[in-house]
């Protein structure tokens, strides 16, 4: 996937050794499939402030052998692809180094929370309160410049797009994607690269958050993909729940479920269409109205009628000036 290059900016050389504490000795912020991610507070520097680095890396728990090999491939694959970006909603690259025991090791950018830490904590503090319609606005203007540069200047499908996936800073002064571990090449209409990705390559994402043409294996994969994902977080930030669809669970309740990722040859068991989760029961005024437009029409079956990130952002900025 060297089919991109971007000016790199404030980030350092392979050779470059970086002291990682033990772990105990560092603040657990988040975790993954198979990861955890730990906040490293940098040594000061006389007169400049060092900010804080997101540090990724193996769970001590995970590593036998075959989880360690997959987990640490995945790792270099995300680095070689965040070292090649530069968005600014986009998680910056910082660094990739190797633990005492020889696991690889990402630093990134740290951000103050994910949207769906974010989610979790509403629910639990107001209830099924959904975000206000400003908010929704906001992340998905965020998420949709980001998706823009991926499908149409990095040419990556990032195939993972979920609450969790996307980072906060502040009061959502600004949002980022993250975890870039499954991206996938894409041709230049959009559509997955097969010849780039490798006659083994495979779509690899969370189910709940899949678009039907994912789970049920029969049409080429597109950027439409992400735009449906895209369209689940905005129910997300409307039901504070996660999209759990019922069929999926009875589809794959015979897979392990220690990875949330499942590649697409184990989804071929299901054989119904996904339809879009119903809105919740709550009171969405006239201020929703662009927000349930975008969820509808990203949610749609017929991935060729989705709207693509470009299109979006120009609905945003013009939603949001005036």
């Amino acid at each position: 996937m060297d089919s991109f290059k971007t000016p790199l900016k404030n980030k350092l050389p392979d050779n470059v050794k970086i002291q990682i504490p033990p772990s105990p000795l560092m603040k657990k912020i988040g975790f993954g499939t198979s990861v955890v991610v730990y906040e490293l507070q940098r040594s000061p520097i006389p007169g400049k402030f060092r900010s804080p680095w997101a540090i990724k890396k193996l769970i001590r728990s995970h590593k036998n052998r075959d989880t360690s090999t997959f987990i640490n491939d995945r790792l270099k694959n995300e680095a070689d692809i965040l070292r090649k970006l530069d968005h600014p909603n986009v998680v910056g690259f910082r660094a990739f180094t190797k633990d005492s025991d020889g696991t690889n090791i990402l630093a990134m950018e740290e951000c103050t929370s994910s949207l769906g830490d974010l989610i979790e904590n509403r629910l639990d503090y107001l209830g099924d309160v959904p975000y206000p319609s400003d908010t929704i606005l906001k992340v998905s203007y965020d998420v949709a410049k980001a998706l823009d540069y991926l499908h149409n200047t990095a040419l990556l499908l990032h195939c993972d797009i979920k609450s969790y996936n996307i980072l906060v800073k502040g009061e959502f002064e600004v949002c980022k994607i993250c975890d870039f571990g499954v991206c996938l090449p894409l041709t230049k209409s959009g559509e997955m690269d097969k010849d780039k990705a490798g006659e083994d390559a495979e779509y690899i994402g969370t189910p709940h958050w899949s678009a039907p043409e994912v789970l049920l294996c029969n049409s080429t994969i597109t950027t439409k993909a992400d735009m449906y994902s895209f369209g689940l977080v905005i129910w997300e930030m409307l039901s504070l729940t996660p999209p759990i669809d019922d069929d999926l669970i009875e589809s794959t309740e015979d897979h392990d479920y220690s990875d949330d990722l499942l590649p697409i040859s184990i989804k071929k068991e299901l054989t119904t269409v996904r339809q879009r989760p119903p809105l919740p029961d709550v009171d969405l005024g006239p201020e929703y109205n662009l927000v349930l437009e975008i969820y509808f029409c990203c949610t749609t079956v017929d991935s060729s009628k989705r709207p693509d990130a470009k299109n979006l952002v120009c609905l945003f900025k013009e939603a949001l000036q005036t």
